[in-house]
């Protein structure tokens, strides 16, 4: 009888440990599609380190799926510390929910901050933006507009938007309000990770 105790005790615990070490069959993917803007075929990027005045600029999009957003990030033409924003714009009043300071630290590469994880829903509008006197500017060669809505995995993109002025007419409160799909900005992103 003891025999049988200890090969039960064993067998469950072998399958336990399988169980266990079983790979993810379903990995998580990590979706930061704002970026891809830059991989636009026959545009011209307006590389501008210092600007005369501070801008707010981001973009508008939904998810497509339920999931989290992970990071925030950005990606400048200089280095130096930055505040970068991620909004819920669903309501009648934006909401800022989180705020983030990220420090560029190497001229054109991208820097990402881990955030305590903000769970989203599907077709929720939310909002990313960056307060900046530095940026990439995009445009087609053919000076026409960018087509939004873009879709990119499990994001759509609705418009990107601008808000420029001297800091002390900034609002820290309002998410900048001009569309312009003309001139793009792509220097902020997100992290997306769907459920």
């Amino acid at each position: 009888m003891k025999a049988k105790f200890r090969f039960l005790v064993c067998a469950l615990f072998a399958l336990a440990l399988i169980t266990s070490c079983k790979k993810d069959d379903n990995p998580k993917i990590e979706e930061s599609p704002f970026f891809l803007f830059f991989d636009q075929p026959a545009i011209a990027i307006d590389t501008t380190p210092v600007a005369a005045n501070t801008w707010e600029y981001g973009f508008i999009f939904t998810p497509l799926a339920d999931g989290k957003i992970t990071k925030l990030g950005l990606k400048l033409p200089v280095t130096g510390e930055f505040t970068v924003k991620l909004w819920d714009l669903s309501g009648s009043l934006p909401v800022v929910l989180r705020d983030q300071k990220i420090t560029s630290a190497a001229i054109h590469s991208p820097a990402f901050v881990e955030i305590s994880p903000v769970s989203v829903s599907q077709n929720t509008q939310l909002g990313v933006s960056i307060l900046a006197n530095s940026f990439y500017r995009l445009q087609k060669n053919d000076a026409s507009d960018f087509a939004f809505p873009v879709v990119a995995g499990n994001l759509k993109i609705v418009s990107f938007n601008e808000e420029m002025s001297n800091m002390s007419n900034m609002s820290n409160d309002t998410f900048p309000p001009m569309p312009n799909p003309t001139r793009l900005a792509p220097c902020v992103n997100v992290v997306f990770i769907a459920d």
